[in-house]
């Protein structure tokens, strides 16, 4: 019996637990998921991102592109930029020499004016056409501009002095003019001399024939067969012509006063370049001066941009040879460079008193 209800009472309980069809029918529904709708959303947020990634990545390569070609535009313009610039500094250098050149034109023109003695006419002095062949070579080399610049002269050489005064120069490394006479060159070791100066790369120059002050000055035709005749002697011992020249006693003297202005314009037309001097060894005397006093002397153009300086190397002027040395070292303490003579130094003259 107590089997019996426990069978029903089992009976009852599983009767409870299944609902029934009015109960399913009737009832509250079922519970939905959420699962679908998260992942829809998960996967639109994705794509979302995705498209923002790729727009993103496409405006960081056209950013880097338009950077690139930025800075390559960049760079083309600085070039453009450096080159216009070169070429503008290039045409103010080629200016600049015109201007120079027409200047220096004029200033050759004012001059010719000044001390050409031509007749109104245009008729010329006849001495212009004597010497055809008389002529300065044409110069090629460059000017000599700027900073502080010694030009050392020696004149009325060669003698044996001028052994001495190129061992001296050759030692320091400097050039240097020698203005030789011709007279005093005729022998075989002189000639040696002219051309040991031309091998030096020193510049051989005239500075007469005679040294004879009257002869030199009697008159044009005078003055330009000394100096034609040196001419001519200087290319046949060393096979270059010169073209520098200085007046014997300078380009102003109490033999030339009557003479001097057609010399210089005649010279000028030829193309040969005179200098003076701005500071002297004052060495031309009786009794030869102590070296230290040259010296001192020499070096009062110390101050000046361009000094040329006047000493001598004839056989008489041992002290002067031995004075170089410290006229070197002095000029070059005051940071000057040495330079021989050539067309391309600017000439230093003496004042002229205006002819009235």
């Amino acid at each position: 019996m107590e089997h019996i209800i426990d069978h029903n009472t089992h009976a009852d309980e599983t009767e409870d637990a299944v609902p029934s069809t009015s109960d399913t029918q009737c009832g509250a529904p079922p519970a939905r998921t959420i699962f679908k709708p998260l992942f829809f959303a998960a996967l639109a947020l994705a794509v979302a991102l995705g498209g923002l990634a790729a727009f993103f990545y496409t405006c960081s390569m056209e950013h880097e592109r338009n950077t690139a070609l930025l800075n390559a535009s960049k760079d083309f313009m600085r070039q453009q930029l450096g080159q216009a610039q070169s070429d503008l500094a290039a045409a103010q250098d080629a200016l600049a020499q015109r201007d120079a050149e027409l200047a220096q034109a004029q200033d050759t023109i004012d001059f010719l004016a000044e001390y050409s003695v031509a007749a109104p006419d245009g008729t010329v002095p006849e001495y212009t056409q004597l010497y055809p062949d008389f002529y300065a070579p044409e110069w090629t080399g460059e000017a000599v501009t700027g900073g502080k610049v010694c030009c050392l002269t020696f004149d009325d050489g060669p003698s044996a002095n001028t052994d001495r005064v190129l061992d001296t120069l050759n030692r320091y490394g400097v050039k240097g003019t020698f203005f030789i006479v011709g007279s005093t060159s005729t022998g075989a070791a002189s000639q040696q001399r002219m051309r040991d100066i031309v091998a030096g790369g020193h510049t051989l120059a005239m500075h007469s024939w005679s040294h004879d002050y009257k002869k030199v000055y009697a008159s044009v035709e005078a003055f330009l067969d000394e100096f034609y005749r040196l001419y001519q002697w200087i290319y046949e011992v060393t096979g270059v012509y010169p073209s520098v020249y200085r007046f014997p006693g300078g380009s102003i003297n109490g033999y030339d006063r009557g003479v001097y202005q057609e010399i210089i314009a005649e010279m000028t037309r030829r193309g040969f370049v005179y200098f003076d001097w701005n500071a002297s060894a004052q060495d031309a005397t009786v009794t030869p001066r102590p070296a230290a006093s040259i010296a001192a002397d020499c070096l009062r153009g110390i101050g000046r941009d361009l000094v040329v300086v006047l000493t001598h190397d004839s056989a008489a002027r041992g002290t002067t040879a031995d004075a170089l040395p410290a006229i070197i070292e002095g000029y070059q303490a005051a940071g000057y460079t040495f330079s021989a003579l050539h067309p391309g130094v600017t000439p230093v003259t003496m004042g002229y008193p205006k002819i009235r």
